[in-house]
């Protein structure tokens, strides 16, 4: 007769239903899972002091992709002028959006972009001053058949600005997506994956903590938590 098959914990010590997480060995994914959770909290608990309504989740892919997060910095300092140079071809209000840049590498080792984008309100956009827009045919024919959503313009005109002025972006449509927000705890933890070590290469350029731009990203200082309380206004009436 067979024996009864025994299926036994991984870890020995959480057999003891009293045991907490904190009991548990530290495993190079419980070390990784606790990284990537606490990162993640720290930057909710930023976008509640700085108070950002975040409104956009958005991707750009390369073709000419970067395997150091020094270089892909740079460019992202270009990637950043060149949206604010979209919603302010002039002088960068003080009260402008907010952004946040991510560097995620692919299994190839190579990197790619993710950032979170402030809400914008279009309809006060597109009524303040000129704007030179690069609009696909259809969508110019929907307005003028007033069947068209101002976000989706919004957004497209961005997307070809963003293709126009990128010059290492591709050009295809997976190339540049930008999505709603959604959930911004689910986006601010997929953002953050790279701190489980266990699922990504061993690419010696390319340190996991290395995800976040801090250069680039709007993520404030020790002073910047006085604002909190002042910047309902704010919200209320981003410059764009």
């Amino acid at each position: 007769m067979n024996k009864p098959l025994e299926i036994v914990s991984q870890f020995r010590v959480s057999e003891n239903d009293k045991m907490a997480l904190r009991h548990l060995p530290f495993t190079p994914y419980l070390i990784s899972h606790r990284n990537r959770e606490i990162t993640k909290d720290w930057l909710l608990r930023r976008q509640e002091d700085l108070d950002i309504n975040f409104g956009y989740f958005i991707s750009l892919s390369f073709y000419k992709q970067r395997d150091n997060p020094v270089i892909q910095y740079l460019d992202n300092h270009h990637i950043r002028k060149v949206i604010l140079d979209f919603f302010y071809p002039h002088a960068k209000p003080k009260n402008r959006i907010r952004l946040w840049f991510f560097v995620e590498q692919h299994k190839s080792g190579k990197l790619h972009l993710h950032f979170l984008m402030e809400k914008v309100d279009w309809n006060s956009w597109f009524a303040k001053g000129n704007r030179k827009l690069i609009l696909h045919k259809k969508t110019l024919n929907n307005i003028i058949g007033n069947k068209f959503d101002i976000e989706d313009v919004g957004t497209q005109a961005l997307t070809n600005h963003l293709k126009e002025w990128i010059n290492k972006l591709g050009r295809g449509k997976k190339s540049t997506k930008i999505k709603s927000i959604g959930e911004v705890e689910q986006r601010v933890h997929y953002l953050n994956k790279s701190l489980d070590s266990f699922s990504l290469p061993d690419i010696e350029e390319f340190n996991n903590w290395e995800h976040i731009d801090y250069e680039n990203s709007d993520l404030g200082d020790d002073d910047s938590l006085s604002i909190k309380g002042k910047s309902n206004e704010r919200n209320k009436s981003i410059q764009v």
